[in-house]
């Protein structure tokens, strides 16, 4: 068939690159808030009663180089939080890994995926950070 590559990750419902990179962080993110592994980049969560779970992003000092803040908008230790403070509250509550692992996956099926591709053009941006649904339950 004569499909191009959006069209080819639709048809054999896969994920782009960037989106299971993403979808990674965020899975790593579950594990350091329920202690399965280190918190090495000491990511801090804060519990509220709308939002369950957030990460909190870190500051970073407004006097930083251009390459600097590019540095810091890539870290995992902000990347993390920004990605998980995207996922809804009924998704992060799940106790168990594998029951998490299942609904992330049915939200990320249900948001457009269309990355980037050299000889495509594109006016977006495809990543989650700057994904904007009207209501997370549309999804």
């Amino acid at each position: 068939e004569n499909l191009n590559y959006w069209e080819r990750l639709s048809k054999l419902k896969l994920m782009s690159l960037q989106r299971r990179w993403e979808r990674y962080i965020i899975l790593m993110m579950w594990k350091i808030l329920h202690n399965v592994v280190p918190n090495s980049c000491d990511i801090q969560f804060k519990t509220t009663s709308r939002h369950g779970a957030v990460a909190v992003i870190p500051p970073l000092s407004r006097a930083s180089s251009i390459h600097n803040q590019s540095l810091y908008d890539r870290s995992f230790t902000v990347m993390g939080p920004k990605l998980w403070n995207k996922v809804p509250q009924t998704v992060k509550a799940a106790e168990s890994f594998i029951s998490y692992q299942c609904s992330l996956s049915d939200i990320l099926a249900s948001i457009p995926d269309q990355p980037p591709v050299a000889g495509y053009s594109c006016s977006w941006s495809n990543s989650l950070v700057d994904y904007l649904p009207a209501r997370w339950s549309d999804i």
